[in-house]
């Protein structure tokens, strides 16, 4: 096996001694794990054109020659996401913070990959499945954008994160109800939504079992007429609230947990 390493770049960093230190930085993904196959097993000089690698055996006095293919690349040529902002994209570099512009509520995520046959996907799934207008997400309650690069061959993957700052959306509440598309988290949990402790109840009607699902504060979980039946709330979908008197609820836009339930209706 030969362990990858990426060169330092010029100029080095100074050691105390004032010579040059050489800081090389270790590549997992670009190891070459295949040098048993021809016999080459005791390899004693090393060097690489980029495009072959060349291996001198300590046993036979031969020198190996193995081809660097397209193929092995798992890396993108590009990536952009309109509407956001994540600074200056470097191939080599996969985690990025992503700042969305004022009124902005969907992106368009482009990519590119450095190598033709290369698999890219992306997480979340486009939202309206059309592949001609691009690859769209939804941004309410998305935290993190990942786009994941399998190289031709199979047998590297890169994965590049797009990562959002948490924000927070305030609800105006009163005592008549009021009802809302859940802008926080998918999945987020009851306990973590920080619901206000004015607000009498909440419901949502679950589509899939047909029955109301309810949360009310200091109530026991009794199962009856949709009481603290509701666990967690679904990105998007649509909840009914009252208080008991008018209040602001700030609804952090955390990391949730899954899917919860798919509400519609009215209560």
């Amino acid at each position: 096996q030969v362990w990858a390493y990426r060169l330092p770049s010029r100029p080095q960093v100074p050691a105390a001694d004032g010579a040059a230190a050489i800081v090389l930085e270790r590549v997992n993904e670009e190891d070459f794990t295949h040098l048993s196959s021809s016999g080459n097993n005791s390899p004693r000089g090393i060097w690489s054109s980029r495009d072959f690698l060349y291996v001198a055996d300590a046993n036979d006095g031969k020198v190996y020659t193995y081809n660097m293919p397209d193929a092995i690349d798992a890396r993108l040529a590009s990536l952009s996401l309109t509407g956001v902002d994540i600074g200056a994209f470097d191939p080599s570099r996969t985690d990025y913070r992503g700042v969305v512009a004022e009124g902005v509520t969907a992106t368009t995520v482009a990519t590119e990959a450095r190598q033709e046959g290369a698999q890219v996907v992306i997480d979340p799934p486009d939202a309206d499945g059309n592949d001609t207008n691009g690859h769209q997400v939804a941004l309410a309650g998305v935290a993190r954008i990942t786009i994941t690069v399998t190289s031709a061959d199979g047998t590297r993957e890169r994965p590049y994160r797009v990562t959002f700052e948490p924000t927070a959306t305030e609800l105006a509440l009163s005592t008549t109800w009021k009802s809302f598309e859940w802008p926080g988290a998918d999945g987020l949990a009851i306990d973590d939504a920080g619901i206000p402790d004015e607000v009498v109840a909440v419901y949502a009607w679950d589509e899939t079992t047909g029955s109301w699902l309810g949360y009310f504060r200091d109530l026991d979980d009794v199962g009856v007429l949709g009481l603290n039946t509701l666990s967690a709330f679904s990105s998007g979908a649509t909840y009914w609230a009252a208080a008991t008197e008018a209040v602001t609820w700030t609804v952090p836009a955390g990391t949730g947990a899954g899917p919860a339930a798919a509400a519609g209706g009215g209560p």
